[in-house]
């Protein structure tokens, strides 16, 4: 919830979705995805149902590396972790809890380029 406050604060893009748990973004993702978009996903490695590995193992199936920019969001500083995403091509980076404003325009300008 707090990340979806700062990502409207920021304006990083009009139609922002948000789910509960990994299994309903990845069935949305399955439904929904097409690969001449761009897609930017916040992701939590800690999550109900389906966690962020699972959906990350799940999202490598059928995306485009090229066309989506994962982030992952976490309070976690564990190295295994961080060696973990990098086998992601999709993963960008990792974004401490709290995301912050000052991160957020980070990124847009990361985008903007």
């Amino acid at each position: 919830m707090i990340l979806k406050k700062v990502l409207e604060k920021c304006d990083l893009h009009a139609s922002s979705l948000s789910f509960k748990n990994g299994k309903e973004a990845l069935d949305y993702f399955q439904s929904n995805y097409s690969s001449t978009d761009h897609y930017v996903i916040f992701l939590d490695i800690n999550m109900p149902v389906m966690n962020g590995w699972e959906f990350l193992d799940a999202l490598s199936a059928f995306t485009v590396p090229e066309k989506t920019t994962v982030f992952l969001v976490t309070s976690s500083v564990d190295e295994a972790d961080i060696i973990r995403a990098k086998q992601y091509p999709f993963v960008s980076r990792f974004l401490s809890k709290p995301v912050s404003v000052a991160t957020v325009n980070e990124l847009k300008v990361m985008f903007n380029d």
